[in-house]
């Protein structure tokens, strides 16, 4: 078993790391057209999940995050949070930013590895949050795991094709001290088909009001950090809506193997924690 390499993540997110806003909308176009995703979403999930190395260390950084997004979220497979978040670190540990914040958002919660608030802070901010350095490591990880229990909520409660392909980044401003939350930016919502007798399509959602109601269950969900700990200070985070491989989610994508298998073969984890 090979130990996760912190200093060479480290060194993979330098360059990530200078634009706190990036987010995975911008690359919605190339994720669709990875091999994995076009899988899922012709409703392949046999050749999808051929497609994933059981050895994480042996897959490529997008591979290794879809991996984990498809674990975590029971797409093709049995779902699995505690094997999604050793994809991440995986994908991660090749500097790919997005799966980064998810094994952050792990560490935050406590699922794959111990809880740690400052632990996840401090892998949030060496992937581009908080650039100002507002907030202390452990302020940062609460409002970063926050940030990514919300955004899971949204991908799976969503509409496929709720936001517009050329949509923006649903941008938030949080401060842990007083859980004040303040939505800065939603994406562009998409409308439905116009009712007979009227020119006008409907919002497909109502977007200000779904990341409110998601919000407000993250809260619900993630451990209650030491508020002698929390900084009054605000930070925004942006929200990861894409939703390219969540879009394929219908009919036999939902079936699970009667073995309750993930992967073929045994998946041998390579890290052993962040250092």
């Amino acid at each position: 078993m090979t130990p996760f390499n912190h200093a060479r993540w480290t060194r993979g997110l330098v360059l990530v790391a200078l634009s706190a806003g990036f987010t995975m909308l911008a690359c919605a176009t190339p994720m669709a057209s990875q091999p994995l995703v076009v899988a899922v979403r012709r409703g392949d999930c046999a050749g999808a999940v051929k497609l994933v190395n059981p050895v994480v260390a042996s897959n490529d950084d997008q591979t290794a995050f879809l991996a984990g997004r498809m674990l975590d979220e029971g797409i093709c497979v049995q779902k699995d949070p505690v094997a999604a978040a050793l994809f991440f670190a995986g994908a991660a540990n090749l500097g790919d930013q997005a799966a980064a914040l998810e094994y952050a958002t792990k560490l935050g919660l406590g699922v794959g590895a111990e809880q740690s608030y400052a632990h996840a802070g401090d892998i949030c901010r060496k992937a581009g949050l908080d650039p100002q350095a507002r907030l202390s490591d452990y302020s940062l990880g609460y409002a970063c795991t926050l940030r990514g229990v919300t955004g899971e909520l949204l991908r799976e409660s969503l509409p496929a094709g709720a936001f517009t392909a050329s949509s923006g980044a649903a941008r938030l401003e949080f401060s842990p001290a007083s859980a004040e939350m303040r939505i800065r930016a939603t994406p562009t919502v998409a409308l439905r088909t116009a009712v007979t007798g009227s020119n006008l399509g409907r919002p497909a959602v109502d977007a200000q009001q779904e990341i409110e109601k998601a919000w407000r269950h993250a809260l619900a969900a993630v451990p209650k950090p030491d508020s002698a700990q929390l900084d009054n200070q605000a930070v925004e985070l942006t929200l990861d809506l894409d939703m390219t491989l969540e879009s394929g989610r219908e009919g036999k994508l939902q079936t699970k193997s009667s073995t309750g298998q993930v992967f073929q073969g045994e998946i041998h984890p390579y890290i052993g924690g962040m250092h």
